[in-house]
């Protein structure tokens, strides 16, 4: 059982004559117990006032400290995803512009294949051309000689 000062101040004790104590001081004394109770008892419920609002301070802290450390964590997580995505579309370029350049460099080894033929094409007429002038040559020689005789150099008398 609790004793409240409103206790201490009321009680009583029984007195004997011949040890007993003096009435008033008993009384002063107990007064100043009762004094120091009550002042016990509001700091009592002061501290405790103080120690609920730490507590939900701690609480409180406590909240935002789970919450942040949830946001770094998606923080962490969606940092590795982006640099998870940026690997593999920095991946896919690489391969696009690999699958460009084979294309490029076919298209100019076609082109080159395409030039050697044209160039021997072209040496082929030539020597077709060549061959085909010779022969009108001769051709024209052989009518001068007949025309003009042996001698095509020397006109005729």
């Amino acid at each position: 059982m609790r004793i409240s000062p409103l206790d201490i101040r009321q009680q009583q004790f029984t007195v004997k004559m011949l040890r007993g104590f003096d009435p008033h001081e008993v009384d002063a004394f107990l007064d100043d117990v009762a004094e120091d109770y009550e002042a016990v008892l509001r700091e009592n419920a002061l501290l405790k006032e103080q120690l609920i609002t730490l507590e939900e301070r701690s609480r409180g802290v406590a909240d935002r400290e789970k919450a942040i450390q949830d946001t770094l964590v998606a923080t962490q997580r969606l940092g590795d995803e982006m640099k998870a995505a940026a690997r593999r579309e920095a991946e896919l370029h690489m391969r696009e512009a690999e699958l460009h350049g084979e294309k490029v460099l076919e298209g100019a080894r076609s082109e080159e294949a395409k030039i050697r033929s044209e160039i021997q094409t072209l040496r082929r007429m030539r020597r077709q051309l060549v061959e085909d002038l010779r022969s009108t040559l001769e051709s024209y020689y052989r009518m001068m000689a007949a025309e003009f005789g042996e001698d095509a150099g020397e006109p005729k008398t």
